[in-house]
């Protein structure tokens, strides 16, 4: 009989010691990689994701989205969070593991153009930005060499390579804003949603001195300033998605962390930034005793 009582507890012992190795959205670490581009509507998100979860430990660091794709395909993180889909070659490699691809969008972004207050530039179409990188004497500034935010306008405006000549790099999308401050004749391209918070006072002290640029919606004629509305009504030429990437295929903090993101709460955390909610939140307004409802066109 002591024998049968020893192996049960034993078994018991070794059970509960497996159990507290198992996955959890609530608790334990994950390192998120992301594109200096976005990090502040993704710090923003982590912070609520604490607020509920407080024993998950989340690491946070920048790097460039392709590298960091390739980070998290060497798995050194968790997660990544950028502005592209997986190409071909990395869905190969998630079919190869038997990882079902599904990219999980949570955000509307969106690449603003920032000049000093006092140019002349207010606003300008595709065919004239474009024809800026070749001009000589063009100060065209990004937050790096291979940024998100380079990738999104080389692609909208079809340039097959970057000259040397006309783009510069800074060190960060706060940096491009303080260069062209300093540089009245120069374009500054930053992520919105280092700008996008009005209840942040730190968004209004960051575009002191500064403007944005009203981009030609293709093929229209008209312009339109990066803003909520004009994002969300997809007249904003350099609108982009804002992914969560991950490999893991378990029930833990990072297929977690994108749920969260996706949520009503997440959602309305991006809303909060002055983003565009990929999944549009029903709002209902209590008016006469009665409840209506009203859902936003997408």
């Amino acid at each position: 009989m002591l024998k049968y009582i020893f192996s049960f507890a034993l078994f018991a012992f070794f059970f509960a010691c497996k159990n507290t190795d198992q996955p959890s959205i609530s608790k334990g670490h994950i390192t998120i990689g992301v594109d200096e581009a976005i990090k502040p509507i993704l710090d923003a998100q982590v912070s609520t994701y604490k607020i509920h979860y407080p024993d998950a430990d989340i690491s946070t660091i920048v790097m460039q989205e392709d590298k960091g794709i390739n980070e998290l395909f060497k798995d050194s993180i968790s997660l990544m969070a950028c502005t592209r889909e997986f190409n071909a070659d990395e869905r190969a490699v998630m079919k190869s593991r038997g990882i079902k691809y599904n990219p999980a969008r949570f955000a509307v972004d969106a690449v603003a153009l920032v000049v000093s207050e006092n140019s002349k530039i207010d606003k300008l179409s595709i065919k004239e930005l474009k024809a800026l990188f070749n001009k000589p004497g063009s100060k065209l500034i990004f937050d790096n060499g291979n940024s998100a935010n380079l990738n999104l306008i080389a692609d909208k405006i079809g340039l097959d390579s970057i000259p040397k000549s006309t783009v510069f790099a800074a060190k960060g999308n706060l940096e491009v804003l303080e260069s062209v401050k300093k540089s009245p004749g120069a374009i500054g391209f930053i992520g919105f949603n280092w700008i996008s918070d009005k209840d942040d006072p730190q968004s209004a002290k960051r575009m002191k001195g500064l403007k944005l640029v009203a981009v030609e919606k293709p093929n229209t004629g008209a312009y339109f300033e990066p803003n909520t509305k004009n994002i969300k009504d997809r007249n904003y030429a350099f609108e982009r998605y804002i992914y969560l990437h991950t490999l893991s295929k378990v029930w833990g903090i990072e297929n977690g962390f994108i749920r969260h993101s996706c949520s009503k709460i997440g959602q309305l955390v991006t809303e909060k930034m002055g983003l565009v909610p990929f999944y549009i939140i029903p709002k209902e307004f209590l008016l006469n005793n009665k409840a209506k409802q009203y859902n936003p066109v997408k």
